[in-house]
């Protein structure tokens, strides 16, 4: 079964955010590696549950998924939902590995 992949609109500012500075450090290779992690985040279309449950995830009923993607020590971790009865997957938070963790207004992605 395939999904809709919805991002949250918190989670497209931190990813137009992410862009714009990984543009400016590094233009073509930038843009490749963007590009994957773009590639990362629509893969969640098929299979989401593949992907384990956050550490930071704290409602058991509705629970947070999280997708790594990058290579140690630029991995950036992709937080999403997965809701079954409406086959959507939705990204609400993304974010540097290596940043303090989320906090549970990050992952409501409001």
């Amino acid at each position: 079964m395939a999904y809709r992949v919805d991002v949250a609109r918190s989670a497209e500012g931190e990813l137009e955010a992410l862009y714009l500075w990984v543009i400016e450090r590094a233009p073509q290779q930038g843009a490749a590696w963007f590009n994957g992690l773009e590639r990362a985040v629509l893969s969640l279309d098929r299979h989401p549950e593949r992907c384990p449950v956050a550490s930071e995830s704290i409602d058991p009923d509705h629970p947070v998924r999280v997708r790594s993607y990058g290579r140690r020590p630029h991995v950036y971790r992709i937080f999403f939902t997965v809701d079954h009865s409406t086959e959507v997957v939705r990204v609400v938070h993304v974010r540097r590995g290596a940043r303090q963790r989320p906090t549970a207004d990050d992952l409501t992605g409001e």
